[in-house]
């Protein structure tokens, strides 16, 4: 599977995260959990089972961290 990544500012100025790789590097990642999500379902009288009333599954924030290499802590890249 490929993916693209282009972060946007309010400015509308775009970096390509794909095609900028070499100088910049993803520190953490979250939100990559499963969501919460809720069942809704009714017991009828005499039958087995339940009959589903509706689902909902919660949104969820993936928040992606990058920083540029060679700044911010980490040893500078080799030359």
């Amino acid at each position: 599977m490929f993916f693209k990544l282009i972060l946007e500012n309010a400015n509308g100025d775009r970096i390509d995260m794909t095609a900028t790789a070499n100088q910049y590097m993803t520190s953490r990642m979250e939100g990559l959990n499963p969501p919460t999500g809720t069942i809704s379902t009714s017991s009828y009288a005499g039958m087995d089972g339940s009959y589903l009333n509706n689902a909902f599954i919660e949104k969820r924030n993936v928040v992606i961290s990058f920083e540029m290499r060679g700044v911010g802590g980490g040893s500078p890249p080799p030359l």
